[in-house]
């Protein structure tokens, strides 16, 4: 029996007809097959800047290079949404360890986007950072080394019962370092192994926690499916109201 690890959400379907805005006490995720129909492939390949086609033009297979393009079409398309521009009107900017924002950030949008196995998610939030990862547990890796290597002892408790690495457990961790990293703009360019996201409970799937500069963060573990986990972190301690989208009408 698979273990249920995660807040279950209400998938519902947004219309770009009738947008639900972002209200400051939300945060609005979205779940998408990264796959475009030949006119939605024109447009998306318009969109590219210079460095995005080079790197849509490097990846291997076609396969790889439908995800890229639609992953960058549906995040111009819900910026345009909910910044009421055309998406070739969104400009972004890039942190030096290339984090992108809006370069105008007068609505105090923040957003992040990660991918796997044909999945797409998107997540936005106003006036907090955020960050969310996303992977397929079909996933086959040597997640003891890594469990040993990147996790807390307490982490490392929790993958690993009986000495044994759960594949699931050692994921669900892994979605938190990810969302946490990409939150904070370091990736995976932080002391892993001294930040522990990990706390046993009956709510365990929700952590909060303040960082060494005394910035309060929350990460939130999602089920998405029965195939995938993910986890998304936001910057503050506040009990967000979470919308969740499978899908655009």
């Amino acid at each position: 029996m698979i273990e249920k690890l995660g807040s279950q959400l209400y998938w519902q379907l947004n219309s770009l007809a009738d947008f639900q805005a972002l209200s400051v006490d939300e945060l609005h995720v979205w779940h998408l097959n990264l796959r475009l129909d030949e006119s939605q492939t024109n447009t998306a390949l318009h969109l590219l800047s210079d460095i995005q086609r080079e790197k849509y033009h490097r990846r291997s297979t076609p396969y790889l290079k439908q995800q890229y393009l639609a992953g960058r079409y549906y995040l111009m398309t819900l910026l345009g949404a909910y910044t009421n521009q055309a998406p070739e009107d969104v400009l972004l900017s890039y942190s030096r360890l290339n984090k992108p924002s809006l370069s105008d950030d007068e609505l105090n949008i923040e957003f992040n986007f990660t991918d796997t196995d044909g999945h797409g998610m998107f997540v936005f939030s106003q006036r907090r950072q955020v960050g969310v990862d996303i992977e397929c547990l079909d996933r086959d890796i040597n997640f003891r080394a890594i469990a040993q290597r990147r996790f807390t002892e307490q982490e490392q408790a929790f993958a690993m019962p009986n000495n044994q690495a759960d594949r699931q457990r050692c994921l669900a961790i892994w979605t938190r370092k990810e969302a946490y990293g990409k939150a904070t703009g370091q990736g995976i360019n932080f002391k892993m192994n001294q930040r522990n996201l990990y706390e046993e409970g009956p709510n365990s799937q929700v952590y909060r926690f303040t960082d060494d500069q005394d910035r309060a963060w929350t990460c939130q573990q999602i089920s998405v499916g029965e195939k995938h986990i993910a986890s998304i972190v936001h910057e503050s301690h506040d009990r967000l109201n979470v919308k969740a989208f499978d899908g655009i009408s």
